[in-house]
């Protein structure tokens, strides 16, 4: 060896000494685990309770409306709240509407309040039969879709 190279070590060498001396740093091992561990509990939180409110972008709460607040709801949109035909429903609560001479169960009124969703599915639905009933030709049923009610009116 020259004199010059004594001072020279491996490659190998540094990079193994590099690698052990970060690994057994215990700064680092214990922050990685610490924000493993914060990681773990923000995801155990949100599985439990849900997305916080302000994040969420919800109308308002959500429960369980008492019967002065579905028939306020349900008059509000133009029903009248009445007792369903059959019995052993999951909720005795249902809101009608009366159009010509039928009464239409107002699906979109919940006890949790009016559920937009419903009602764009009666407008779609409403939209399909009117279609439908157009693409046959002879004089018909018509469909009219009522937004504050959320109900597809079948005229004949």
């Amino acid at each position: 060896m020259a004199s010059g190279d004594a001072h020279i070590r491996p490659a190998d060498d540094l990079a193994s000494e590099g690698a052990s001396d970060a690994a057994s740093r215990p700064e680092g091992r214990g922050r990685t685990v610490r924000m493993g561990a914060a990681v773990l509990a923000l995801v155990a939180v949100f599985l439990t309770f849900g997305l916080p409110r302000f994040l969420n972008h919800d109308a308002g709460p959500v429960g369980a409306h008492t019967e002065a607040t579905f028939g306020k709801l349900c008059r509000d949109h133009g029903g009248t709240p009445a007792k369903p035909l059959a019995t052993g429903t999951a909720d005795p609560r249902v809101c009608t509407v009366r159009y010509g001479g039928r009464v239409y169960r107002m699906d979109a009124i919940t006890p949790t309040g009016f559920d937009q969703d419903t009602a764009r599915f009666q407008r779609q639905g409403c939209e399909l039969a009117a279609r439908q009933a157009k693409a046959t030709g002879h004089r018909g049923p018509t469909f009219v879709y009522h937004p504050v009610t959320g109900v597809c009116e079948h005229r004949t």
